[in-house]
């Protein structure tokens, strides 16, 4: 989603890459993929991908609506729908500011297109509090890939308050931190947010939800 990202979109096409040539041979692969779907959007932000790739530190899309003479655009990992411009701080309402949420909740057509795609496959499982708790039986693993800190955080990243799931958020974080030596936290441990994607998979929907940020540079060499 943010276009100066360099190393998530070249990451999930690997891990693409590494199911469809290893279905044969790699057990576990062979499990995953004869027993689940796996959905893989591998760039959400094209447009301001095309102007990151010239060097610019690009991190919204490219809505020339807003502040075309600076840092266009609208921060889309702060215009989902569900808690979009809920918390202080969580966003901007400067156009011109990095985190800008835009006019209106989902009102980028990627995240639109996003927000419908994931309902579509999804179905609401969790109550619309915070303290509703989602089944412990819920099906679903919503990964969102970003750079750069070397972390995994899961929900909330909006408030303080722990989850009502977080028993499985924090285990599930820490067993992925596990493998690669990341530093597990919960989101707002960085920093607070609002109108995220963790608000659409695991606020509006119940589905569990692990951000990683990856390695230690937006730039980041192959």
């Amino acid at each position: 989603m943010h276009a100066r990202e360099y190393a998530t979109a070249a990451l999930t096409l690997d891990f693409a890459k590494t199911l469809l040539n290893n279905f044969e041979t790699d057990p576990d692969i062979n499990w995953i993929l004869n027993r689940h779907q796996i959905h893989i959007l591998l760039q959400t932000n094209p447009d301001g991908r095309k102007i990151a790739e010239t060097g610019v530190s690009q991190r919204k899309n490219v809505n020339e609506n807003h502040c075309n003479i600076g840092t266009v655009g609208v921060d889309l990992n702060r215009n989902f729908s569900f808690g979009w411009n809920t918390v202080e701080g969580g966003s901007s309402g400067n156009e011109c500011n990095q985190t800008f949420r835009g006019i209106a909740p989902g009102s980028e057509p990627e995240v639109s297109a996003l927000e419908t795609y994931i309902r579509s496959i999804y179905p609401d499982v969790r109550g619309d509090n915070d303290t509703d708790a989602a089944p412990v039986d819920t099906k679903g693993l919503y990964l969102d890939i970003h750079s750069y800190s070397e972390l995994i955080l899961w929900p909330f990243g909006h408030s303080e308050m722990l989850a009502p799931n977080n028993k499985g958020l924090k285990a599930l974080g820490r067993k992925l931190a596990f493998f690669n030596g990341y530093d597990p936290m919960q989101s707002v441990g960085l920093y607070p947010t609002d109108g995220t994607s963790d608000n659409l998979a695991y606020g509006e929907l119940g589905i569990a939800h692990i951000t990683f940020e990856l390695g230690t540079a937006f730039f980041q060499q192959c």
